[in-house]
């Protein structure tokens, strides 16, 4: 017999006309995402990231809760976030709201995925 209750939600957001330069450089972005895990209270046990060449960045928190990730596209001023958060008080209409917020930008779709 399968399993079916619910274990996390899964958060994907799409953020888009967000300002190039917090886009373009980890060294930059970096101070963001770590605020964004702060004011979400996301316990970090591990983290990585990738800088491209010329602009762009990849950065992973794997999570005592699940993971956290971002893609950016400077190009296009967008960028893609993901979070899965097992943790069943994590608020994700409020995790939106402070990555927007972070980013500053208005402009956002998302998905939540009860998993």
């Amino acid at each position: 017999m399968p399993y079916e209750a619910s274990v996390g939600t899964h958060l994907l957001v799409n953020l888009y006309n967000v300002s190039d330069k917090l886009l373009e450089h980890l060294v930059v972005g970096l101070p963001l995402l770590d605020k964004i895990v702060d004011e979400l209270k996301l316990t970090v046990v591990s983290q990585t990231g990738h800088q491209f060449n010329p602009l762009g960045y990849s950065y992973a928190y794997v999570l005592s809760e699940s993971h956290f990730t971002i893609h950016t596209y400077p190009e296009f001023r967008s960028c893609y976030i993901d979070i899965f958060c097992c943790n069943p008080n994590f608020d994700s209409h409020r995790a939106v709201d402070i990555i927007k917020a972070t980013f500053g930008s208005d402009s956002a779709k998302y998905q939540i995925v009860k998993r």
